[in-house]
């Protein structure tokens, strides 16, 4: 992808992110430390400019290699909030599922309102029972390929090694 291709990804998967939600007056995007972050601050400003929604950020930091080995962070904490508003959790990739379902289980104590997970892209490489709700390319790839995301400015691709 280029970054064309991103930007348009990007905003229709804004626009399935307010179709449901659309009924809601605030939502919490929380995005995966890296390219998770740089995704949602991405998708934040796309959702305010085709939404009324008022939408708040926070970062969830998490070892991606060993994520039982650290804590999992909010930062901010959404859990004011999350009674009261969607929580959706954005990261770059959906391999095999285990940083998506780490990421969540801090917020399993929680009665949330509605819980969406987002992915750019989804390799259906699943060893969790992960399924994102909104997928903005869904590839075939061999365990042996790497997908690599960039969203640097002027330097958007997402591309297969």
């Amino acid at each position: 992808m280029d970054r064309v291709q991103i930007e348009r990804t990007i905003t229709r998967m804004a626009w399935e992110i307010y179709e449901k939600h659309h009924d809601s007056k605030r939502i919490m995007l929380a995005g995966i430390k890296g390219r998770g972050v740089d995704l949602m601050i991405r998708m934040a400003a796309t959702l305010r400019d085709i939404s009324p929604l008022s939408v708040d950020t926070c970062e969830i930091s998490i070892d991606k290699n060993a994520p039982w080995t650290k804590p999992i962070v909010f930062n901010p904490s959404p859990f004011d909030h999350v009674l009261d508003v969607p929580l959706v959790v954005i990261d770059d990739v959906l391999n095999s599922g285990k940083t998506m379902l780490y990421a969540l289980s801090p917020v399993l104590p929680f009665e949330v309102k509605k819980l969406t997970a987002v992915v750019l892209i989804d390799r259906s490489h699943k060893r969790y029972p992960i399924l994102a709700d909104v997928v903005g390319l869904k590839l075939s790839t061999s365990s042996h390929e790497h997908v690599r995301v960039q969203l640097l400015p002027g330097k958007e691709k997402v591309y297969l090694e």
